[in-house]
């Protein structure tokens, strides 16, 4: 027996769902391995941000394929087109298989499309109804961005009913009610919430700690190249509206001592100056295809992600009583005023502190010597506490994840700093 027909008995028994919708799908398309060919070339078109490429890859595959729809409606998230991406997944939902993988993608990108529009009600409403069983933090982020949107913490307070301690998804279902509580400033509900959650986890043996991944050189390059190709596009994007950044914290770092962008790093972190309005970089973004909102909400910083996936932090900074501050929704660090000087990083010029050496200092102690197991909200000597009832929460999550973990002195770093 070849390999093909192997994976093809194989799928019929352990997937026959998907083997049938597979067989429906040939006999409608006959040339559908040129259509998932140039899917794929379309997909690999918009993980370069090459928009217009990704449209006309796209215009070659007939309508009828639920893929094809499914990356529509991402495509359509990036490029603003809320109403397209909505009409896309819609689309998905009355043709596929309520228990298939394609359902579920295409489900949660019209929920995206519904928040992206203010129709938070309208988000409700199709939670309630929705056709699968989930427990995955996509399917509790839902509920609870929906929820925030429509300030209905009783739409939220139904579904996490249904989970007992000891049921898959128990956790994320406490973890992101606190959140939602803690958004819709019910500070003292949220902290009571925490207090409970983590005396109830505790109450379990903590679980065997594991090796934390780490990546390949190959992934590191292919993360590095990733990052600098988003880095690179955010520069055009933004300069068309006249607006510079620099980089800063572990992108300024990665640049200085290692010339490149740190390997086991998860995001690119880069500055504004207190010149720059948070309205003026909103409107900058939102005329970008290239870059999408993520949605969270903090005075001086906003969230964007990059088509392949690579997400970047960009913290407007301000002064005060002689420092500048950057910072999130619970903490901000300081550092000494500095100017700007470019430099020559990943083959473009970036602006960066111009004394770096005292800028890394004052974020990191001895910058120079790596850390292997670094804790932002511990370890960083110029950060400050804005606002405690966040960070007492913030707190509690890395406790109750660290214990699960196994990393109990991890665990009790963050045990100490509350108090309760």
């Amino acid at each position: 027996m070849d390999s093909k027909t192997y994976r093809k008995l194989r799928k019929l028994v352990t997937k026959p769902r998907l083997y049938f919708e597979d067989a429906r799908l040939k006999r409608q398309h006959p040339d559908l391995e040129k259509y998932n060919a140039r899917l794929k070339d379309a997909k690999t078109h918009f993980k370069r941000a090459e928009i217009e490429a990704t449209e006309e890859c796209l215009a070659t595959i007939p309508d009828t394929l639920p893929n094809k729809s499914v990356f529509s409606a991402t495509l359509a998230l990036f490029t603003k087109r809320y109403a397209d991406a909505e009409r896309y997944a819609l689309n998905v939902m009355q043709g596929a298989g309520p228990n298939t993988s394609t359902f579920r993608e295409a489900f949660y990108l019209h929920q995206e499309s519904l928040r992206f529009q203010g129709r938070f009600e309208s988000a409700l409403i199709m939670l309630k109804a929705i056709p699968f069983n989930d427990n995955s933090a996509r399917y509790f982020r839902a509920w609870r961005l929906a929820s925030l949107g429509a300030k209905c913490p009783e739409a939220y307070e139904s579904v996490m009913i249904r989970f007992s301690p000891g049921d898959p998804g128990w956790l994320r279902s406490r973890n992101h009610y606190i959140l939602l509580l803690r958004d819709l400033q019910l500070g003292e509900r949220a902290i009571a919430e925490a207090k409970l959650l983590m005396h109830q986890v505790e109450l379990v043996p903590a679980g065997q700690p594991k090796t934390p991944p780490t990546r390949s050189d190959a992934q590191k390059s292919r993360w590095q190249e990733k990052a600098g190709l988003a880095l690179a596009q955010l520069k055009e994007d933004l300069a068309k509206y006249d607006i510079d950044f620099f980089l800063v914290s572990g992108t300024l770092l990665g640049c200085v001592r290692e010339g490149t962008i740190l390997g086991h790093d998860t995001d690119i972190d880069v500055g504004l100056m207190p010149e720059v309005t948070m309205k003026s970089l909103r409107q900058a973004i939102k005329h970008s295809s290239r870059f999408k909102l993520q949605e969270i909400v903090s005075e001086n910083t906003l969230y964007v992600m990059h088509p392949n996936g690579v997400k970047i932090d960009l913290f407007r900074h301000y002064e005060e009583n002689g420092k500048l501050y950057h910072g999130g929704i619970k903490c901000r660090w300081w550092n000494t005023p500095f100017e700007l000087q470019t430099t020559q990083f990943l083959g473009s010029e970036y602006w960066v502190p111009q004394n770096h050496d005292l800028y890394l200092t004052e974020n990191y102690g001895d910058w120079r010597t790596p850390v292997i197991e670094f804790e932002t909200f511990l370890d960083t000597p110029n950060i400050e506490v804005t606002d405690d009832v966040n960070m007492s929460l913030f707190y509690t999550s890395q406790c109750i994840s660290s214990h699960r973990a196994g990393h109990e002195i991890r665990a009790a770093r963050y045990r100490q700093l509350l108090n309760y």
